[in-house]
């Protein structure tokens, strides 16, 4: 019996509360503790919990028996645990050739260079194996405490770098030559090059030759005559007062020998060049430019030019590199050999630059102009003084306006690059580990120097006062 002061407790019974997480990986069950005697947490209860909840996968039973058993009260248990999904892993490729050439000719002990033992050529046969490719998977798929499928990311996959005369295998998984000549990786492809071969000269048994793979010449390429070859050109004898384009290298195994200022003839290769010397000659390359000797030539490389080995020379003529150029022995002990050395430079960049330059201001101007028509026609239409003919001139002015707009972005994007590239000019340097003889003349960016005394071990370069001489330092 209870007096008017004692306070009547209903009985409160043990309660679950589970919590899904966002997931839907796991599932969290805090039990509250029964009160006035209220009944004791349940199995049933807590899996009826669950049942509102729709959780039917990974439910840790023993864990809920335990909880029930030891009256595990206030304390988070997480009861079922979903499956994580898998993400597959990406395709691979393995390459099966060389994907760098690193050519270094062989220096023999007296100092001169052998460009017969190059290694350049990577030959590859019909249905060789050039890359083989790991295909990506996809995935385990897993599953969320309600039962339902997770599904994984697939692997990333990646193509076969398919190029000019390669192939896929049936199953998609190799890269195979289609046919037999050298294997070459290019713009992450690889290519197959058809080789043509001359087992002579160059010469009136063969005439011209115009070829879309690479050439390999066995004697020399004689006077008058031209080859070009969308690949790369090795030729094992001389290259006379010829043309010779190649798009890709150009290896001369003996040299090459110009005509002088009377030339006709010009060697220009996209890629480097390597001749045991070069005399007389008008030469190009994209990449670096070597040789023994370079002697009364005319020569430009977009990176540097080396006159290699503890024998290597460059005398006369005009030698130009964007980068650096290198010789143990530069000009002549007779200073009236003019020998001119120019880094830093590179002159299609810079009168690209001055056209889309001038380019830009002349749209400049052209929208400075037709802004004030511009201005002036607005001002009468908002005084309600514009007539048929001058709101058409007003429409026309905007449309052109735009257009010129438009033109103006399309140049500043083509000028930025041009821009950065020139940020590099003025610097390089011209090297010689041994001596650097007086006439030589240094020209590094808009700056030159005429050497009056000789100069030994010594590099030139260009600093904030012009171009100085420092210690020599191979570049």
């Amino acid at each position: 019996m209870t007096t008017d002061n004692e306070q009547v407790h209903e009985p409160v019974n043990a309660t679950p509360k589970t919590t899904v997480s966002s997931d839907g990986l796991r599932v969290e069950l805090i039990v509250s503790a029964p009160e006035y005697d209220g009944a004791d947490i349940t199995v049933e209860r807590i899996n009826s919990s669950l049942e509102v909840h729709g959780v039917t996968y990974g439910i840790d039973h023993e864990l809920i028996a335990k909880i029930v058993e030891d009256r595990q009260y206030e304390h988070e248990f997480i009861i079922a645990k979903g499956l994580e999904p898998i993400d597959g892993e990406p395709a691979s490729l393995e390459y099966k050739i060389q994907l760098g050439k690193d050519i270094k000719p062989r220096e023999n002990p007296d100092g001169s260079v052998d460009y017969k033992d190059l290694g350049i050529v990577q030959n590859v046969n019909q249905d060789q194996v050039l890359c083989i490719k790991t295909a990506a998977t996809p995935g385990t798929p897993g599953k969320n405490v309600m039962g339902v499928e997770l599904k994984p990311r697939p692997g990333r996959d990646v193509n076969l770098p398919i190029g000019k005369n390669t192939k896929a295998s049936e199953d998609g998984l190799q890269l195979l030559a289609a046919v037999s000549g050298e294997a070459d990786l290019a713009s992450n492809k690889i290519h197959v090059l058809d080789t043509y071969t001359v087992s002579g000269d160059v010469s009136n048994a063969t005439g011209n030759i115009n070829f879309v793979g690479s050439l390999l010449i066995h004697g020399n390429v004689l006077t008058g005559f031209s080859i070009h070859a969308d690949g790369n050109i090795t030729v094992n004898g001389c290259v006379e007062d010829a043309t010779v384009v190649a798009t890709g290298n150009l290896v001369v195994k003996e040299g090459i020998h110009g005509g002088g200022q009377g030339s006709h003839g010009s060697v220009q290769a996209g890629g480097y060049i390597k001749s045991k010397y070069i005399q007389s000659a008008n030469v190009t390359a994209g990449a670096d430019i070597e040789a023994t000797y370079i002697q009364h030539a005319n020569v430009q490389s977009d990176t540097s030019i080396i006159a290699v080995g503890t024998k290597g020379t460059l005398t006369g003529g005009r030698v130009v590199a964007r980068n650096n150029i290198t010789a143990a022995v530069i000009g002549g002990r007779n200073s009236s050999i003019p020998t001119t050395l120019e880094v830093g430079n590179n002159p299609a960049t810079v009168e690209k630059h001055r056209q889309l330059t001038k380019q830009i201001e002349t749209v400049n101007g052209q929208m400075a102009s037709l802004q004030q028509a511009i201005t002036m026609l607005e001002g009468l239409e908002q005084a309600g003084a514009l007539d048929a003919d001058r709101l058409e001139a007003l429409n026309q002015a905007r449309s052109t306006f735009q257009m010129l707009t438009d033109s103006l972005a399309s140049l500043q994007n083509e000028l930025e690059p041009i821009t950065e590239e020139m940020a590099s000019l003025g610097f390089g340097s011209v090297n010689g580990s041994k001596s650097i003889f007086p006439g030589v003349r240094v020209v590094i960016g808009s700056e030159q120097m005429l050497l009056e005394k000789q100069y030994d071990h010594t590099s030139f370069v260009r600093g904030e006062s012009g171009i100085s001489a420092v210690p020599f330092k191979a570049p």
